[in-house]
């Protein structure tokens, strides 16, 4: 662990500057950054493959996929405890997620550990338990977070000092809520909930209208389209355990009423994101409330790419989740996620209990970050939302290498996102650059921060279909699932950041000029 922690003026900055970042280095440069920059398109194949060379040179990750270095450190001491060899240890927020992650993986119940305050789950030697357990943890984002690692190493003596970083340390929790209910209309804080990350989050939503559903019989999830894969995998791999069918298109309206009412007796609730991530395709969400209504199930939205401050999704959902690790904070530097109860949903008493079951509680330093982040939370939206626009433009004027640019403002997806939009030229963040020449050509020269993630206040450049489907690249098969899809290798996923927005484009002019 060689990275030196730096200080509030310098975490967030070494990512700016719309500059090329060295592989492996952490993005932005905090000690708790939630990025890594893969800068061409040979190391991300390298890493995505395993191949040792390209690991050894990106020693970090985004920290649901890859266990942050202070989280390591923290499984060697408590190896040291007699708990078993370090590499064998899954540490996790909480009892709760030990003890799922290992029913989860089929072990018996002394699998999961509680010692020092810590939790976590023994491995066994075989592979596939080993491996559902590390599944488990990594698609409920439940996760032992990098800063409550940071404090055992700080009170073990074993690192001298903390991350210096802003942070609002009175009633952190209350804070985030509070920006959170003004910005999603609701007036009682006690319908926001906060949760370990993002999907965290969405695992807890998920789960607890589950647990209400059941009581009815109603153990079927109805997902629209292709959505971010770790929320396809709650549902595919069961770990969460209810049946899922999909309408692999989330535009047509006819097919998800066929299929609502034919398995209206069945169904818990329907899973949708505003914009989906990776394909950005807005779904008819006040279509869905009446299909959803009709078949007397839960709607759950996912607007972490739109945020609340560009669309109003509540009124028709019963539960809406973001992750606060994207716009809502914006530096890139903590996990953290948030579940929204519309209060005016048959759902919501019983989801007011349920939520409290599901999910884990965040640790008080990663609140205290976001509660200093989260205060500019509109301010950043305005700016990347009018970077957008600007960026859109200039991608749209180069078709010779463009074959099209996927946002909430396209062709498909306009017309439905209009009709949750709060305000005019609000599109959000993201667009999906679909190329007609290969990846490397436009990726390799791109001189801004190039890794996983998204919603920085700095702009990002992801190859999202190697980093989210590696799996599916691999093979023919695969490569035909994505066609289907509208996917493939050559699509670049940009997060406009709030830099002048002539830096930015002038940044994409240079990287799309021929030579």
């Amino acid at each position: 662990m060689t990275l030196e922690a730096s200080g509030e003026s310098g975490d967030i900055g070494s990512a700016r500057g719309l500059r090329h970042i060295a592989v492996g280095r952490p993005i932005p440069g905090s000690i708790h950054s939630v990025s890594v920059s893969i800068p061409d398109v040979a190391a991300v194949v390298g890493y995505e493959s395993g191949d040792a060379a390209t690991r050894s040179r990106i020693s970090w990750g985004y920290p649901r996929f890859r266990t942050h270095p202070y989280v390591t450190r923290v499984a060697g001491l408590l190896a040291q405890d007699g708990i078993g060899p370090g590499e064998d240890l899954v540490l996790t927020r909480s009892a709760r997620a030990a003890e799922a992650a290992a029913a989860y993986a089929g072990l018996s119940p002394d699998a999961a550990f509680d010692r020092q305050g810590l939790h976590g789950v023994r491995l066994p030697a075989d592979g596939p338990s080993a491996a559902r357990v590390r599944a488990y943890v990594q698609h409920t984002g439940s996760h032992l977070s990098s800063r409550e690692a940071e404090d055992v190493l700080l009170d073990a003596g074993l690192i001298d000092s903390r991350q210096a970083e802003a942070a609002v340390e009175d009633a952190p929790s209350e804070a985030v809520r509070a920006v959170l209910a003004h910005a999603y209309g609701v007036r009682d804080t006690a319908d926001v909930s906060l949760h370990n990350s993002g999907m965290n989050a969405v695992a807890a939503a998920i789960a607890a209208v589950s647990g209400i559903q059941r009581e009815n019989g109603r153990r079927r999830w109805l997902q629209l389209g292709w959505i971010f894969f770790d929320t396809m995998s709650l549902l595919e791999k069961r770990v969460i355990d209810v049946e899922h069918t999909t309408v692999p298109d989330p535009f047509d309206l006819s097919e998800i009423a066929r299929v609502a009412d034919a398995h209206a007796g069945e169904l818990a609730g329907i899973i949708a994101e505003v914009p989906s991530n990776p394909s950005l395709r807005a779904p008819d969400i006040p279509a869905l409330r009446e299909i959803a209504a009709r078949a007397g199930c839960a709607l759950v939205v996912d607007a972490t790419i739109a945020t609340p401050y560009n669309v109003e999704v509540l009124p028709h959902a019963d539960v809406v989740c973001e992750s606060l690790t994207k716009y809502a904070t914006g530096s890139a530097d903590v996990l953290m996620g948030a579940v929204v109860v519309n209060p005016d949903s048959s759902f919501g008493p019983d989801l007011r209990t349920e939520l409290r079951r599901h999910g884990d509680e965040p640790y008080h330093r990663d609140t205290a970050r976001v509660a200093a982040r989260i205060r500019g939370y509109a301010e950043r939206m305005d700016r990347v939302n009018a970077n957008t626009l600007a960026l859109a433009a200039c991608l749209e004027r180069h078709d010779r290498l463009v074959r099209r640019v996927d946002w909430a403002y396209d062709a498909h997806s306009e017309g439905n996102y209009r009709k949750v939009e709060r305000r005019p030229d609000a599109p959000g963040g993201l667009l999906m650059v679909d190329l007609k020449v290969p990846l490397e050509q436009v990726y390799d020269r791109l001189a801004v921060a190039k890794g996983p993630s998204f919603g920085a206040e700095f702009t990002m450049a992801s190859p999202q279909i190697f980093i989210a489907h590696y799996d599916l690249l691999s093979t023919p098969e695969g490569r035909a699932a994505l066609r289907a899809r509208g996917l493939h290798r050559d699509m670049l996923r940009i997060s406009v950041g709030t830099e002048e927005p002539e830096r930015i484009v002038e940044t994409f002019e240079r990287a799309l000029r021929p030579g």
